[in-house]
C-alpha cells in the first residue's frame, strides 16, 4: 500500500503473488520471488518479507514458517541501487531503524523495523499523542471505525478494515523513509531541511537577544 507514496517520486513496479489492480503502480507482475529473480534494475526496492515467523501472536510456531529475509536481501541487492526491507521489531534485520506511531504523533501502537541500504535516521522529535492508554493497537482494530484507521494511516485505497489496521504501513512512515532516501541520493538538493529547525531558531533568537540597540539602527 506504500505504492501511493512512492508513486510521487517515480514509476512503481510491483512484483508479488496474486497481485490486485493498483492505480499507483505503473506495472504489476505475478511472480514467486522466492523462486524467480525478475529482470531489470531499479532505483529503490521496497520489500515486505512475510513476518509470521517473527510474530508475537500467541499460537504461532516460528518453526512452521520460512525466514524470507535473506532472500529479500538477495533480491534487493541484485535488483536495485538502494533498498528498504520492512518487518517486525524482533526480526533479524541488519542495523534496523525502528519507527513508531508516537514518533509521528499518531495514536497507534504500531512499531516496525526497517533495514535500509542508506542512512535512515530516527525522527528528530518524538511526540506522544495523549497518553499510552490512548494509543490503539491493531490487535483491537474493531474498537475503531474503518474510516478512522484509513485516516490515521493515510490510506485512500479500498482495503478491508482489518487489513488496513494490521498490515498497512502508515503513510507517515513511508514519507519519512522516502525523504531520507532522496536526501541520501542527492535528489533533494535545494530543498530546505527542517530536521534541525528548532535548534536553528533557538540559536537565532539567542543571538538576536544579545545584540545591542545600536545594531538595529
Amino acid at each position: 500500500m506504500e505504492a501511493e507514496a512512492l508513486s510521487t517520486i517515480g514509476d512503481v513496479h510491483r512484483f508479488t503473488l496474486n497481485p490486485k489492480d493498483n492505480p499507483w503502480c505503473s506495472t504489476t507482475h505475478a511472480v514467486d520471488l522466492m523462486e524467480v529473480t525478475p529482470a531489470g534494475k531499479f532505483d529503490l526496492w521496497f520489500g515486505h518479507p512475510m513476518c509470521t515467523k517473527y510474530s508475537d501472536m500467541p499460537g504461532v510456531d516460528p518453526d512452521d514458517h520460512i525466514d524470507q529475509i535473506p532472500r529479500a536481501r538477495e533480491l534487493a541487492e541484485k535488483m536495485a541501487d538502494h533498498y528498504v526491507i520492512e518487518n517486525k521489531p524482533r526480526a533479524p534485520l541488519e542495523a534496523p531503524t525502528h519507527l513508531k506511531g508516537e514518533m509521528f504523533n499518531l495514536p497507534i501502537a504500531y512499531e516496525r523495523a526497517f533495514e535500509t541500504s542508506f542512512e535512515l535516521r530516527q525522527p528528530p522529535r518524538q511526540v506522544t499523542f495523549g497518553s499510552e492508554s490512548s494509543q490503539t493497537s491493531p490487535f483491537f482494530y474493531s474498537e475503531r471505525s474503518h474510516l478512522w484507521w484509513k485516516t490515521v494511516k493515510g490510506i485512500r485505497g479500498d482495503y478491508p478494515k482489518e487489513h488496513v489496521a494490521k498490515n498497512a504501513l502508515p503513510l507517515a512512515y513511508v514519507d519519512y523513509i522516502t525523504r531520507n532516501y532522496l536526501e541520501h541520493t542527492g535528489t533533494s538538493k535545494g530543498v530546505r531541511n527542517y530536521s534541525n529547525y528548532d535548534d536553528e531558531m533557538d540559536e537565532r533568537r539567542a543571538r538576536l537577544s544579545n545584540r545591542t540597540l545600536s545594531e538595529f539602527k
